[in-house]
């Protein structure tokens, strides 16, 4: 009996570790973040189909500056960072369109959080957003979800999302600009000056 509970712990740190190994060779890529910010805003890129959102059907990547405070609860940047998708496929947006994006993205974000912090069987709350178009390519809207990386609760995040085609990279873009701030708070300053490190017409 001991013999074979020992077989199967072996086995579930292999799986583990396997997985580890795999999630650590994905997020750590060699691809160039095409978003300009400050030296201290931390750098990422991922590649669709995203680890944790595979649901998405795109191909390209995601390039993701965030705020110094990004992870900080009781900093005014606490989740506060932006991202531009760069990608072959035209999303063809719509309100409804792009709030199933975001609460597919977030829901898997967050459950993959409970993953790695070994709470298989934690029950996360659903995201759920609401997006409203203000001209051709942008949106606003609010989103609510559940931060199982640092605050473990729930809280809103005001978000910006726009579109355009880069006729030079031949790629579609979709940029989100994300803070709980209020819009009139200088985080968003910071966030709306991120560009791209090059041109696309």
């Amino acid at each position: 009996m001991v013999k074979k509970l020992l077989k199967i712990v072996a086995v579930l740190i292999l799986i583990i570790a396997i997985g580890a190994g795999y999630l650590y060779f994905r997020l750590h890529n060699n691809i160039e973040n095409i978003l300009e910010a400050k030296s201290n805003w931390r750098s990422e890129v991922l590649e669709f189909p995203l680890l944790f959102a595979g649901d998405l059907n795109f191909e390209g990547e995601e390039h993701i500056r965030f705020a110094p405070g990004w992870g900080e609860t009781n900093s005014e940047d606490y989740f506060s960072y932006a991202f531009v998708w760069l990608i072959k496929e035209d999303p063809n947006l719509s309100s409804s369109t792009l709030e199933n994006i975001i609460n597919t993205y977030f829901d898997g974000l967050m459950n993959t959080g409970a993953i790695t912090n070994f709470s298989f069987f934690k029950d996360i709350p659903k995201t759920t957003s609401t997006m409203q178009q203000v001209d051709n390519n942008t949106y606003n809207g609010t989103i609510e979800l559940y931060d199982e990386f640092f605050a473990k609760k729930s809280f809103v995040l005001n978000a910006r999302i726009r579109n355009e085609y880069c006729s030079i990279k031949e790629k579609h873009l979709v940029w989100f600009y994300l803070s709980p701030q209020d819009r009139k708070h200088p985080i968003w300053s910071k966030l709306m000056n991120i560009q791209l490190t090059t041109t696309c017409n």
